[in-house]
């Protein structure tokens, strides 16, 4: 190793260590490895919070870069820290942000000492963290007009979230030019929706000129792969289209968020997305997200159960949070969270975000 990115990461740590005179002037070390799909992942930033929760809006305390065999070394003062590795890969033409946190949060860190054989996984993001089983999914071919229909998204959705549209979907693949299809899944049970949603990504949204195709019921065992044979792709119904641009975007529900987007000065936060969340720590995609917000910064978010929900906002959605961004929380519980009953409508939520440099 050369002594380099040694050199550049005690550097990026030096003004956090002169903002606390009081700390010891020997840092102690962290050293460990970042993988990704299983591999080494080169050139992930890894990054040190003094506070859980943190990295979805401050700032992170000293950061560094893992090397090309993925491992990384990361000089701090004594004491507790939260780390967090992220990684942002350019694929298919489009960036595909990964992200974890270290299973045993937080590290502590002696003066002098160093905190060796961590293991920082990263998860990619729009994948929601599920881990198909090897040898376990579905097959099949995706037809429109009665002609295979290439590049069509063929989503997986488990059976229990209670809908097929939005960002709920366990996982997706893109049909080929023949309009095949393979899906990797695990066991359970699943619904499988196809859309040719005229451009965009997985996560846009379906232009007018986009077509659907869903509904086939699958139940895996462990190691099988079912083919669902042929699915035929068509226009959707403009009467429950409308009906659901009516409700923002949102299927209809059995529980429901409304509140309002503030800033840090107390004005409305407009043009900002509510995301609701299963996972406490928010990571991978939300389970259900709002319509923009308006100039009064109100939010309304639709969810298709019952359950608890851990709020995030930002203005934008899919990839990293980028500089001039506004992201944040619900702060009104220490965890983020609101447990919403079924046919219950909770308001008066108040979601803070601020401006991301």
């Amino acid at each position: 190793m050369n002594a380099a990115p040694r050199v550049l990461v005690f550097l990026l740590a030096l003004p956090a260590l002169l903002a606390f005179p009081g700390c010891s002037p020997r840092p102690g070390t962290i050293e460990g490895n970042v993988l990704a799909d299983g591999a080494p992942a080169a050139g992930a930033e890894v990054q040190a919070f003094v506070r859980s929760g943190e990295e979805r809006s401050g700032t992170p305390f000293a950061t560094g870069t893992s090397r090309e065999d993925g491992s990384f070394s990361l000089p701090l003062p004594a004491g507790k820290y939260f780390l967090v590795g992220r990684k942002t890969v350019r694929t298919d033409g489009r960036d595909r942000s990964y992200k974890g946190e270290y299973a045993g949060n937080p590290v502590a860190v002696a003066a002098g000492k160093a905190s060796g054989g961590l293991v920082v996984t990263l998860a990619e993001m729009s994948s929601g963290g599920f881990v198909p089983r090897e040898g376990t999914g579905v097959k099949g071919i995706v037809a429109s007009g009665g002609r295979p229909a290439a590049g069509a998204f063929v989503y997986a959705y488990p059976d229990n979230v209670g809908t097929v549209r939005g960002p709920a979907f366990a996982a997706f693949a893109r049909t080929g030019d023949d309009g095949r299809f393979a899906l990797a899944l695990r066991e359970g049970s699943f619904l499988v929706v196809a859309r040719d949603k005229g451009g965009g990504n997985e996560t846009g949204a379906m232009t007018g000129e986009g077509k659907t195709g869903e509904g086939i019921p699958v139940r895996l065992s462990a190691g099988e792969t079912q083919d669902v044979g042929r699915i035929a792709l068509h226009a959707p119904d403009e009467g429950k289209r409308n009906l659901r641009s009516g409700r923002g975007g949102q299927e209809a529900s059995e529980a429901e968020v409304r509140g309002t987007v503030v800033r840090d000065d107390g004005s409305p936060g407009a043009g900002v997305y509510v995301m609701a969340y299963g996972d406490h720590r928010m990571i991978g995609r939300p389970f259900a997200i709002s319509g923009r917000t308006g100039a009064d910064g109100a939010f309304a978010l639709r969810l298709p159960r019952a359950g608890k929900y851990y709020l995030g906002a930002r203005s934008e959605f899919g990839g990293p949070v980028s500089p001039g961004e506004w992201v944040g929380t619900y702060d009104g519980a220490p965890d983020h969270g609101v447990a919403v009953r079924q046919g219950e409508v909770v308001a008066g939520i108040r979601v803070r975000v601020s401006e991301k440099w």
